[in-house]
């Protein structure tokens, strides 16, 4: 990155209003009062508020929105392992050991050895702590490379599990938990866990409340919050809830004009009234990432900015309320981009090259993971190349598979208004300004290896198929293709104790009182992401922060 740690920290400031300290917790005159304070109420906040209720703490939950956030608009994958329940149901071997020689590899070292082996060991009881409050699991098992399970099918590989390298590393096992229900899942695993906090009686659930600054004491230790409530008025509490649904329904497919929705929102929530909250024991920040903050994305994660966010106004709030009390930040540069071109899976069988007409990577890795190799490759733009037979079979699978509708829409964008007709590889080259003679050696050589039954790229032999039937075509997979939308999120956050998650000062301390989770947390997918791994997480960092949270000494 170009931009120093301490820029970063200066820009995170600058969000928010900075934090204040008081001499004593009777300086001011409190509305309120609570042991424990989520701020942000996705599924990191409600694993947290449920964990810390069960220790018998008053919980405060505050959320600026609904609830719900990105994790309720998300796919509801589980990435779990190591022998779950519902693996042996399906006949998957698998072990914690394999679990992390796995994730070793997509964690790239973003937390501990020891937290990632204690993360896999607690992937069984976190499934089980998930079905005591109401999330149901299914173990019918889906074999094929996808992004996302057909309907009726709930266990699946979801990440690069079948790709080189990682399948040389560990023994392939499906770890993808798709929540059961129908559709997008997301929305049932929030509602499960919501559901469950709304019967507890010591939880409290506030919406429409902006935390605006975090209060401390004269030792840096957190005592209280302010906060913006929405006014009490019942017509517009119902206007905010209406309007803020109505924004999340552009959130996937126009997010711009979402959050242009959204502004009325935070309008009415700033007609009313700045009101402050005492925290006895400590307030975990759970409000996501930062992907629809676009000024912090150009700034931070500039390669990034063609891609769509994906979220709800997930604008890093937490972050920043963090950063204000003195936090430190690490991979704020961590943004993974989707850019999913199978199923259907023929699409696999091409070769993704660069301008220079050099192929860049194994075409069945993980959306994501290939988007990384694009984006680290440094080249302009980057083409799916197929051949005649390629594409007659992949045009055909879009009318037959039972692809999702989200999978289905850019796959049919990619095939006609993204691609490139030739009937020559000199010809096609000429039209995409890529060099020839180099493509030329690159499809010779992926065509050599085909016939030999192998490929230097390592790619699954399933997926390997000479390029020789004209015409030849060139699918932009750029993730400056506006065509085909490119959504992302972002992956780094405040940096945070390991055992207790405890938000980090500069000196590595930690915050009295203050703890983070979610993707407001650097976490195991701080790295690198894969379908579940961001929601697993949510649920190992909320229930870690709720239990040392309500374990905090009062002040």
């Amino acid at each position: 990155m170009s931009i120093n740690n301490k820029n970063i920290l200066d820009t995170l400031k600058s969000q928010v209003s900075t934090s204040y300290r008081i001499q004593h917790c009777n300086d001011i005159n409190w509305d309120d009062t609570t042991d424990v304070a989520v701020i942000g109420y996705g599924a990191a906040g409600a694993c947290s508020a449920l964990e810390a209720s069960s220790l018998g703490v008053k919980v405060t939950v505050l959320d600026r929105l609904n609830g719900g956030g990105a994790s309720a608009l998300s796919g509801g994958i589980i990435y779990a392992g190591g022998g779950t329940a519902y693996q042996s149901q399906a006949g998957v071997e698998d072990s914690v050991e394999n679990m992390m020689n796995y994730l070793r590899q997509e964690a790239q070292g973003a937390v501990s050895e020891e937290t990632l082996r204690h993360f896999c060991e607690q992937s069984i009881p976190n499934l089980a702590w998930l079905e005591k409050y109401g999330v149901n699991f299914d173990s019918t098992p889906y074999s094929e490379k996808t992004s996302y399970p057909p309907e009726n099918y709930f266990l699946y590989y979801s990440g690069n599990e079948l790709a080189s390298p990682y399948r040389d590393i560990a023994t392939p096992a499906r770890r993808g938990h798709r929540v059961k229900g129908k559709g997008f899942t997301g929305r049932v695993l929030f509602e499960s866990l919501n559901q469950s906090a709304q019967q507890q009686n010591n939880i409290e659930i506030k919406q429409h409340c902006e935390v605006t600054r975090l209060i401390l004491d004269q030792q840096d230790r957190l005592v209280g919050i302010e906060l913006l409530q929405a006014p009490d008025n019942k017509i517009i509490q119902a206007i905010i809830r209406a309007v803020n649904r109505l924004a999340n329904k552009f959130a996937v497919l126009e997010p711009k004009a979402g959050t242009l929705i959204r502004k009325l929102v935070h309008g009415l929530r700033r007609s009313g009234k700045t009101k402050f909250l005492r925290v006895r024991k400590g307030a975990i920040l759970s409000a996501g990432g930062y992907i629809y903050n676009r000024h912090l994305v150009q700034k931070l994660a500039p390669s990034y900015t063609p891609a769509r966010p994906l979220g709800e106004d997930c604008i890093g709030k937490g972050i920043s309320l963090g950063v204000s009390a003195g936090g430190q930040v690490q991979h704020m540069d961590k943004v993974s981009a989707w850019r999913f071109f199978a199923p259907p899976n023929t699409m696999l069988k091409g070769v993704i090259v660069d301008e220079k007409g050099e192929r860049i990577c194994n075409e069945d890795l993980y959306g994501a993971t290939a988007a990384d190799r694009i984006l680290e490759s440094g080249c302009k733009r980057a083409y799916l190349i197929l051949d005649k037979r390629m594409m007659a079979e992949a045009s055909a699978e879009t009318r037959i598979s039972k692809m999702q509708l989200f999978q289905w829409a850019p796959a049919r964008l990619f095939l006609s208004i993204s691609s490139t007709k030739a009937t020559t590889l000199n010809s096609l080259a000429r039209k995409c300004r890529i060099n020839f003679p180099r493509l030329q050696s690159t499809i010779g050589n992926y065509n050599s290896d085909a016939i030999a039954g192998k490929d230097r790229y390592h790619k699954s032999t399933d997926f390997v198929q000479a390029i020789e039937q004209s015409p030849f075509y060139a699918i932009d997979i750029s993730l400056q293709n506006w065509r085909v939308p490119c959504f992302a999120i972002t992956l780094g956050g405040l940096s945070v104790n390991e055992q207790t998650g405890a938000v980090l000062d500069v000196n590595g301390n930690s915050i009295s009182g203050l703890f983070a989770a979610g993707r407001s947390a650097v976490g195991i997918c701080s790295n690198s992401y894969v379908s579940g791994l961001s929601l697993a997480d949510c649920v190992y960092s909320g229930r870690r922060a709720g239990h040392s949270a309500a374990l905090e000494k009062s002040e």
